[in-house]
């Protein structure tokens, strides 16, 4: 095994300690595994490990206790969503922007008409009630598209060719890639493809290798196409899809992981699972959300460059 650097496991520890904290795997306070352990784990010494947990503690993500170890920070999951990393990133970005002629003040207003000047409708199409949701709600929460849905097996109905015309893109999955690039060409419409977080899905195996994953969602199809996605990985036998209103969700065991789409937490109430396992909000990977951005983006700046009409690209002046 190949020595590897400080930074490349600092890395591996923080998205292994935000997926366990995403996944209720891990709580604040969890001890996490030592400089020894994870020494022999890297294949580095105990010394680089030592300085990537140093690291991970500056970001107040973990915490040494003398005498006892190093743990999961008190404080570590609200600050999960604005790391000193982002930070770093920002400066970086407005620094560029200078050097373009665009001062730091001017910057938001730039970005805010790069992405707002337009209002972009997308149909985002699958073939099943959970992820089509996810689709959806992730269009408009991330990226501020107006969603509309089309079943798979609807795509060719004339109620479905309707809304593709008034859409701006057509968004899915890389499982019906084909069928919506057959649509698409014949519209003439851009479409995307999207793909999950590498990340997310490293971990998801990793988890396999250990036992039963669980995935709760609320139509019966959402099923079949969890075991089409994760099935082929190693230990794919450990996938454990559950639905709403059919399996019994209570039997989920409290130390197992658990992805819960988000139409299933809304069915689900309180239950103590979800007070452990917070929701999936983004699973779009870097290259999909850069896609739906680029998108957006030489869109919004063609209206700005040419001034367009409200009724070009079927979208409408905010």
């Amino acid at each position: 095994m190949r020595a590897r650097k400080r930074s490349e496991i600092s890395e591996s520890l923080r998205r292994r300690l935000v997926s366990g904290l995403h996944l209720g795997l891990l709580r604040p306070g969890d001890r996490l595994p030592s400089v020894r352990e994870l020494g022999r784990e890297f294949g580095a010494h105990q010394r680089v490990i030592l300085a990537a947990y140093r690291e991970l503690e500056r970001d107040g993500l973990v915490e040494f206790r003398p005498r006892s170890g190093i743990y999961v920070a008190a404080t570590a999951a609200p600050v999960l969503g604005m790391l000193p990393a982002m930070a770093r990133r920002m400066v970086e970005f407005l620094v560029e922007g200078l050097s373009f002629g665009v001062s730091a003040t001017e910057m938001p207003e730039r970005m805010r008409r790069c992405i707002e000047t337009l209002r972009l409708r997308a149909v985002c199409v699958e073939c099943n009630d959970d992820q089509i949701d996810s689709l959806c709600r992730q269009l408009h929460t991330d990226y501020g598209l107006t969603s509309t849905a089309v079943e798979l097996h609807e795509l060719d109905t004339a109620e479905a060719e309707a809304e593709i015309r008034r859409a701006d893109l057509i968004v899915t999955t890389s499982f019906h890639a084909n069928d919506v690039r057959r649509v698409a060409e014949r519209a003439g419409k851009p479409w995307i493809a999207t793909s999950l977080r590498a990340d997310m899905v490293a971990e998801i195996a990793r988890h396999l290798v250990q036992g039963p994953v669980y995935f709760v969602g609320t139509d019966p199809r959402f099923a079949q196409k969890t075991r089409d996605i994760f099935g082929a990985m190693p230990s794919g036998h450990n996938v454990r899809p559950v639905i709403v209103g059919q399996d019994d969700v209570l039997l989920i065991p409290e130390s197992a992981p658990a992805y819960v789409m988000a139409r299933a937490r809304e069915k689900l109430g309180g239950l103590p699972l979800l007070a452990r396992v917070p929701p999936m909000e983004r699973t779009f990977s870097a290259d999909s959300a850069r896609e739906i951005l680029t998108f957006i983006v030489r869109a919004n700046m063609a209206a700005l460059a040419s001034q367009l009409s409200p009724g070009t690209l079927n979208a409408t002046r905010t």
